[in-house]
């Protein structure tokens, strides 16, 4: 909602797919009444169709990083690392909304920087368990990330894109399932207020 797609040209080139696919995509959604051209029509169902259909197992690492007593300084350390990475579901709600209790540190990366992570992190924490996931990142996840920059700061954590987190935090459930009620709805009037 925040691109203003002008052509399915456009979107084609942007989903990195050919734009007669990118058509046969859009008539297909707009037959099951969720778009009407370019623009969605219905937010909801749209986002309910991306969760079912998205890919639930993931590959993924998980390390104790106890010596880094809170989240700003982890945020250092992943920053200073020159790889690209976005975080998700507890982090990431709480760098938005702050509603849930952020007890684990989950990170998108790319495959091929998985080594030298793991590397860096076994330096200052354990391997096994605890509070810090990296996650294999398949295309979606870092597709549209954005920096979060609080209070002017320029440099600020990578998070994943709304719909993503909203999904992953469905996928988690419980607690996080009602933070993803709560952004589902701001992200659905965001996009009616554009019609």
């Amino acid at each position: 909602h925040e691109l203003e797609i002008k052509s399915k040209y456009e979107l084609a080139k942007l989903a990195g797919c050919t734009p007669s696919w990118a058509i046969m995509a859009c008539k297909k959604l707009e037959k099951q009444g969720l778009m009407k051209g370019l623009k969605v029509s219905n937010a909801k169902k749209l986002f309910e169709l991306f969760h079912a259909i998205r890919p639930k197992k993931q590959i993924y690492r998980s390390y104790s990083v106890y010596s880094i007593d809170n989240a700003g300084k982890l945020i250092g350390i992943l920053s200073k690392s020159n790889k690209e990475f976005a975080f998700t579901t507890y982090a990431a709600e709480n760098l938005v909304q702050k509603y849930l209790f952020s007890h684990r540190t989950d990170v998108y990366i790319k495959e091929e920087n998985m080594d030298k992570w793991h590397h860096e992190l076994t330096k200052i924490g354990t391997y096994g368990g605890g509070n810090l996931k990296l996650i294999v990142a398949t295309h979606d996840e870092l597709f549209r990330k954005k920096q979060i920059n609080d209070k002017g700061a320029s440099n600020g954590p990578w998070i994943v894109n709304l719909p993503q987190l909203i999904s992953d935090l469905y996928t988690e459930g419980g607690p996080a399932g009602e933070a993803a009620d709560m952004l589902l709805e701001k992200l659905v009037k965001a996009i009616e207020a554009k019609k």
